[in-house]
């Protein structure tokens, strides 16, 4: 087992090249990635359109899945559904199924993680204080998507790469992973569905960029002031915000990708200063400022009031972009915005858990 490789890792180039290579006429690959991700099966035995010679083959060569299902929370708020899975070398990392509600109704959106743990340091993100331990296979990611699809009994319409870890840190297997999630043979999710996430890594959004990636993109600020953005952010000191405004004015406009501006609000990031620094900011048009309240954690920073909010809210009446402030779902299950932390569920926690699902 642990000498296998990953099948979920493979292109449809790779795998059409794999199957000529063995003898075998290439539109086999097409069949493949049917049955992985169309299908979603969990074995080769399944593949009843192979003969079993290459089913052999394959299950002596290939893994079908990267992960281990280790455990399931269900939201008894909002329904939101947190897994957790198991990596062959032992690590944990977490993906969260969300339901939205209201105008977004009926959109369903599958969080991912592109590593286990992060080496950002954002201060007020569980995943943080973890550190790096490693990134993840672009077989780690899909099969995120195939067992939440499998566990939850539905399909999900839209992916985002914002759950544990710095996508853009690993940025070559967050790209492969969302080019086999795109592709038409398998779970055909249309790049404007998929959004890859990233606390401001200059050299990942530049090669984002030149490269014309068509997925959307968002970038998370939190802060307006460099100082203060750097205190809880880290990441602020090598690749300034300021500087990323600039690349952003000037090049992602040539792009049709969605640009989306994270800002997790706080007691002390929201006021008439911070709405007048965020309204010089950007010129682009396609912008989406997301604003988000902070969500509890042991990260020792406060959340806004709703009278707060609106106060900022109506600073930023005059800002000529679209704006939204995002419900933070799956917080009694830990699951919203800077809380997954990738742990095994014990105790109460454990006992929300809604029964075995293997």
């Amino acid at each position: 087992m642990i000498g296998k490789k990953f099948i979920k890792n493979y292109t449809i180039g790779e795998l059409e090249e794999y199957f000529r290579s063995s003898g075998e006429k290439s539109f086999r690959a097409r069949q493949l990635m049917n049955w992985l991700y169309e299908k979603n099966v969990a074995s080769f035995r399944e593949m009843t359109n192979f003969s079993l010679e290459l089913r052999r083959r394959l299950d002596l060569e290939f893994s079908v899945e990267a992960l281990e299902f280790a455990d399931r929370l269900v939201s008894e708020i909002d329904g939101t559904e947190k897994y957790l899975f198991t990596t062959r070398d032992g690590e944990h990392i977490e993906s969260v199924l969300i339901k939205s509600e209201g105008e977004d109704e009926g959109r369903l959106t599958v969080c991912l993680s592109s590593q286990a743990g992060c080496a950002m340091g954002c201060s007020f993100c569980e995943t943080a204080k973890i550190g790096f331990i490693r990134n993840l296979d672009a077989a780690e990611m899909v099969d995120q998507l195939c067992q939440v699809r499998r566990f939850s009994g539905q399909r999900n319409n839209n992916v985002v790469f914002m759950g544990m870890g710095e996508p853009f840190m690993n940025y070559d297997n967050v790209m492969r992973a969302a080019e086999i999630m795109n592709y038409s043979f398998g779970f055909h999710i249309s790049v404007r569905k998929i959004t890859v996430s990233t606390c401001g890594i200059i050299a990942g959004i530049e090669r984002f960029i030149e490269e014309k990636r068509p997925y959307n993109l968002a970038i998370s600020l939190n802060d307006t002031d460099p100082e203060k953005r750097a205190r809880i952010m880290p990441v602020e000191r090598g690749n300034p915000f300021g500087e990323i405004a600039l690349l952003l004015n000037e090049k992602f406009p040539a792009s049709h990708n969605r640009l989306t501006v994270v800002y997790v609000m706080r007691d002390d990031n929201i006021s008439t200063e911070d709405a007048k620094r965020l309204k010089k900011m950007f010129r682009y048009n396609r912008i989406k400022l997301n604003l988000i309240p902070l969500n509890e954690g042991s990260h020792g920073y406060n959340a806004p009031t709703e009278q707060d909010i609106a106060r900022f809210l109506r600073d930023l009446e005059i800002m000529n972009v679209p704006k939204t402030v995002r419900k933070s779902f799956g917080r009694d299950i830990s699951g919203a915005c800077g809380q997954l932390s990738g742990k095994k569920y014990t105790g109460i926690a454990r006992a929300r858990n809604f029964g075995d699902y293997k």
